[in-house]
């Protein structure tokens, strides 16, 4: 469900530079390198991996405030859940709930760590079986809806777009929180925030089709194919058009039908 990808939040290196303790010129050329890797048109989890060890050196010898090093290390754990094999995500997603609730005592007014939480906790609810989802849900909505609140356009819409997920794809009242009509109101301000973004499209185009509007779905799948912004990794863009193609040709079959 949510193995979109995340946007590039690097934050000025000279911030960075503030927060490393004397004698850090080792730890921003450490983070620095793990910029390259996590933006790297070649991202796969090796690069993954290095990056975070990486930050994690940084983090070592950083002094507060360490919101420009948090924030990286819960992303890059997130990107790790995402592309590592299932045996190992749930750690990972673990291990950046850590980094986000750090950056939240921190800086309990930014949008970083109610956002990264958010992202964290549904990497653990989608790996943790049915029972774990349901627990972890409510905090979810909660996070995402402050994250909203604070910055509505933060990771290219994000908020917006996880929560028209989770509306897409859940169950309707009385089971859980779905909604389709919520779901297309989170998406379609995604893509009017952010319309370059592929993900955006594609799950407002699947929103639609739930929706029985097969016209509105086709404009916005189409769109994928066009636009040029992914938010976690280059490769994402391209299984974005892989996914609008098969669904073009489910709403083309289906009309041929009537």
């Amino acid at each position: 469900m949510l193995a979109f990808p995340l946007v590039r939040i690097l934050l000025p290196i000279v911030i960075i530079c503030l927060c490393l303790a004397p004698g850090g010129a080792a730890a921003l050329d450490a983070v620095k390198e793990a910029d390259q890797l996590l933006n790297s048109p070649n991202l796969d989890l090796p690069h993954a991996l290095c990056a975070l060890d990486y930050y994690q050196e940084a983090l070592a010898q950083a002094r507060p405030p360490q919101t420009p090093i948090l924030t990286r290390l819960a992303r890059a754990c997130f990107i790790i859940g995402e592309l590592t094999v299932a045996s190992q995500k749930y750690k990972y997603f673990e291990q950046g709930q850590s980094y986000a609730e750090m950056l939240l005592k921190e800086q309990p007014t930014r949008v970083e760590g109610r956002y990264w939480l958010a992202l964290n906790l549904c990497g653990q609810a989608e790996t943790g079986g049915a029972m774990k989802g349901r627990k972890l849900l409510p905090l979810i909505m909660e996070e995402l809806e402050k994250a909203v609140r604070i910055d509505e356009a933060y990771d290219q819409a994000g908020s917006h777009r996880v929560l028209g997920r989770i509306y897409c794809e859940a169950p309707a009242w009385p089971f859980s929180v779905g909604d389709l009509e919520k779901s297309q109101k989170h998406l379609a301000r995604a893509v009017l925030l952010f319309p370059e973004n592929s993900t955006n499209h594609l799950y407002l185009g699947e929103t639609l089709m739930k929706l029985n509007r097969p016209l509105q779905a086709r404009l916005e799948l189409e769109r994928v194919l066009q636009v040029s912004q992914h938010t976690m990794m280059p490769k994402g863009l391209e299984e974005d058009r892989r996914e609008a193609r098969r669904l073009l040709e489910r709403i083309a079959v289906s009309q041929e039908e009537k």
